[in-house]
C-alpha cells in the first residue's frame, strides 16, 4: 500500500580502480544481475541483466507497469534508456521497443546479455505520478534508493525462476536490506554483494537502501527491528527515533500475539528536502519484511516522530494482509497487464483499523483519541462516493472512474472493518474479535497460499458468523450506505455531531492554503472547502491567492498572512484576491461570525441498548 503524505556529503576522490566482475554464463534456470551503483556520477544506474537460456526464437522483457500495493499504473520502463540485447559474442539482437515498459527481442536463443541505463524518479517528479517511496533516488556515493521493480525486469513467462542480484557499490556506503546476502566482495574502493531470490517476487519484494545513514535495531519478541535513517542535514538520527519505534512495535507485536510472518523486518526512512530533484510524495510503501518511509526533514521533530508512528504502525500490519492473506491475484501478480483483487477493504482497510485500534488497546493513545479518529474517518470517507460496491471499485481502481475513490479504503475501508469487528464480538459474547478472524485466514492460507477472491465471503461467514456475511454482502458488495451510529451503540457510545470555531486559514495543524513551489505561489487546498468563512467568501479549491486587502502574498510572506488572520475578528473588512484559470477575481466581505464547522463526533454516554458489547 501507499500510505499518503508529502546529503550533503564531500565527493570522494575516486582513483582509477574497478573491481573484477566475472561474466555470467547462461544457464537454464537462473537469471543474474548487476547494478553498477559505483559508476554513477551521471546519477544513472548501468544494469547488465544476464537471463536464463531461452528456448523460444522471440521473448519479450519487461520492466514493471505496476507493483503490488501501488494501485496505479506507473510505467517504469518510462526510467530505462539505451536498452541493448547482445549475443554471447557480443554481437547485437534486434530488439523493438513496444510500450513504454516491454520491448521484443529476436533471435531470442542467442540472447546472453540484455543492458540498459536507469534514471531515477527523484529527479522528475514534477514529470510523472510515482509515488515517491516506490520510486528510486540516485545520489551519487551518497544515498540509493533501490527499490529493485525500478532496475531489474523479467522476460515473459520467467517470473517464477531464481535470481541472482549483484549490488556494486562506493565501500564507504551501508547496503541495508532485510533479505540476507550470499556473497560480499572487496577491492579498494568498491563492495559487491549479491543475492539470491526464488523468484521476481521476491527480488521487487526487497528494497535495497544504500548510503551512509545511520541505524539502531532492537528485538521485538522474536523478531529483530532495524531502523535505517538517512537524513539530508543530519538533525535527525535512528537514534533519536529509537524508543517511539520499540515501544510502538513492542505494542504491535503484544497486539499481535503468535502472528509472525517475519524474523527481520527494516524501517528505511529516508528524511527528504524540499524543492525540485527531491522526492514530492511522502508516506510508505509496505513489503513483507521491509518498507520505505518517505517524510520532509524540515518538520519538527516531534511531527516526524508522529508520522512515523502512524506510517509504520499502519505498514507493519501490512504483513498480516495482503503479505499473508491475499488472493490468487496477487499472489501471481501480473506486472504489466494487471488482474486486480475485489478486497481492498480487506487489505488496506483492515490494516488501517489495526494501526489504530492497537495504539487504544496497548495504552498508546486513549479511548478519546481513538474516537476521534474514527469519527475523523467518518467524515472524510463522506467526501467520496458513499453507495459505491467497494468491490467493484476494488476490481476496477485501474480504472478513471473509479482512481478518485481510491483514498476511502483508508477512510471507509478501516470503518468497514470496524463493523466486522463490532458484529464479530457481538454474536460471540466478546469473546472473539475481528484478530481471530485474521488469525484463523492466516493460519488457513499464509503467504504461499492464495484464496479464491470470489470466495471470501463464504470463508469469512464459516470462521465468523451470518451477521459479518450479510453486512459484507450488504454494505461492501452491494455499496449500501453505513449507518455507523448503528453500530457505536452497540458498543456503548453515541455518534452525534459537534459544531466548532476554527481559524479563517487554519483549523489546529490543517491548513486550508499549500504552497505551489513550481511557481512560488500560494493556492487554496481541498480542505478550504471546510471553512465556512471561505465557503461564503466564494473561494474555490485551487484558486490562486493574489493578495488580502490589496496586499501581495506568495510563499515568501504567507507565514505573515496567517499571522495576520489571527487578528480578525467581527467587524474587519477583508478583500481577498485570487486567480481561478485565467481570470483574476475580488472577493470582499465583512466578517459577521467566527467560522465553524460542523464534524461528527463519538461520544461515551448512556444508549438504550440491552446487550451492550465489550469494547475497548
Amino acid at each position: 500500500m501507499k500510505f499518503f503524505f508529502r546529503i550533503s556529503f564531500l565527493l570522494l576522490l575516486i582513483i582509477g580502480c574497478k573491481s573484477h566482475v566475472t561474466i555470467p554464463t547462461a544457464t537454464t534456470n537462473i537469471n543474474k544481475i548487476i547494478i553498477d551503483a559505483y559508476d554513477t556520477s551521471d546519477d544513472t544506474v548501468k544494469v547488465n541483466f544476464y537471463p536464463a537460456k531461452q528456448q523460444q526464437e522471440e521473448v519479450s522483457f519487461f520492466i514493471p507497469k505496476i507493483i503490488p500495493g501501488t494501485y496505479t499504473i506507473d510505467n517504469y520502463g518510462q526510467f530505462l534508456e539505451n536498452i541493448k540485447a547482445f549475443d554471447i559474442s557480443g554481437n547485437e539482437l534486434k530488439i523493438i521497443q513496444k510500450d513504454t515498459s516491454q520491448w521484443n527481442i529476436s533471435n531470442a536463443k542467442k540472447l546472453h546479455k540484455i543492458e540498459y541505463i536507469v534514471n531515477d524518479s527523484y529527479d522528475i517528479e514534477e514529470d510523472h505520478d510515482v509515488f515517491s517511496p516506490a520510486g528510486t533516488n540516485i545520489e551519487h556515493h551518497r544515498n540509493y534508493i533501490l527499490n529493485l521493480h525500478g532496475f531489474v525486469g523479467y522476460l515473459n513467462n520467467q517470473t517464477n525462476i531464481p535470481y541472482q542480484v549483484k549490488i556494486k557499490h562506493h565501500k564507504n556506503l551501508h547496503l541495508g536490506c532485510s533479505y540476507p546476502t550470499t556473497s560480499s566482495e572487496e577491492t579498494t574502493n568498491i563492495t559487491e554483494k549479491a543475492f539470491h531470490f526464488d523468484r521476481y517476487a521476491s527480488v521487487i519484494d526487497n528494497p535495497i537502501f544504500l548510503s551512509r545513514y545511520e541505524t539502531e535495531s532492537f528485538n521485538v519478541n522474536d523478531i529483530t527491528v532495524n531502523l535505517g535513517v538517512h537524513s539530508s542535514n543530519k538533525n535527525i538520527s535512528a537514534k533519536k527515533l529509537l524508543p517511539s519505534m520499540q515501544k510502538m512495535m513492542s505494542a504491535q507485536k503484544h497486539f499481535m500475539g503468535d502472528i509472525n510472518h517475519t524474523n527481520t523486518y527494516s524501517i528505511f526512512l529516508y528524511l527528504a528536502k524540499r524543492g525540485t530533484r527531491y522526492p514530492k510524495g511522502f508516506g510508505a510503501l509496505e513489503h513483507n519484511n521491509s518498507t520505505v518511509v518517505v517524510l520532509p526533514v524540515d518538520l519538527p521533530f516531534h511531527k516526524i516522530e508522529k508520522h512515523l508512528i502512524d506510517i509504520v504502525s499502519h505498514e507493519f500490519f501490512h504483513i498480516i494482509t495482503p503479505l499473508a492473506i491475499h488472493s490468487k491475484e496477487i499472489h501471481d501478480f501480473n506486472y504489466n497487464t494487471p488482474k486486480m483483487s475485489k478486497h481492498l477493504w480487506l487489505y488496506e482497510g483492515v490494516t488501517e483499523y489495526f494501526a489504530h485500534l492497537f495504539q487504544v488497546e496497548e495504552g498508546l493513545i486513549d479511548k478519546k483519541e481513538f474516537f476521534k479518529r474514527i469519527s475523523k474517518k467518518i467524515e472524510a470517507s463522506k467526501k467520496y462516493q458513499d453507495d459505491l460496491s467497494f468491490t467493484v471499485m476494488s476490481k476496477h481502481i485501474l480504472e478513471d472512474t473509479y482512481k478518485p475513490n481510491y483514498p476511502n479504503v483508508y477512510e471507509k475501508g478501516a470503518l468497514i472493518a470496524m463493523c466486522v469487528d463490532i458484529l464479530i464480538r457481538e454474536h460471540s459474547n466478546g469473546e472473539k474479535t475481528i484478530l481471530d478472524m485474521m488469525k484463523t485466514l492466516s493460519n488457513t492460507y499464509g503467504k504461499d497460499k492464495p484464496f479464491d477472491d470470489e470466495q471470501l465471503f463464504s470463508i469469512i461467514k464459516n470462521i465468523t458468523n451470518p451477521a459479518v456475511f450479510d453486512f459484507l454482502k450488504e454494505y461492501v458488495e452491494k455499496g449500501t450506505p453505513i449507518d455507523y451510529g448503528s453500530f457505536l451503540n452497540k458498543v456503548g457510545v453515541s455518534l452525534e455531531k459537534e459544531t466548532e470555531e476554527i481559524g479563517y486559514l487554519q483549523h489546529g495543524d490543517i491548513y486550508y492554503i499549500s504552497p505551489d513551489e513550481t511557481n512560488n505561489e500560494i493556492y487554496f487546498n481541498e480542505m478550504a472547502l471546510k471553512s465556512s468563512f471561505l465557503r461564503k467568501l466564494g473561494i474555490k479549491e485551487k484558486d490562486v491567492l493574489v493578495a488580502v486587502n490589496n496586499k501581495k502574498f506568495d510563499l515568501n510572506n504567507a507565514k505573515h498572512l496567517l499571522n495576520l488572520s489571527l487578528n480578525w475578528n467581527i467587524g474587519t473588512e477583508v478583500s481577498f484576491t485570487v486567480r481561478r484559470n485565467e481570470e483574476v477575481l475580488t472577493y470582499n466581505t465583512l466578517i459577521e461570525n467566527t467560522p465553524q464547522e460542523t464534524h461528527p463526533s463519538i461520544v461515551n454516554k448512556e444508549v438504550e441498548s440491552k446487550n451492550l458489547v465489550k469494547y475497548l
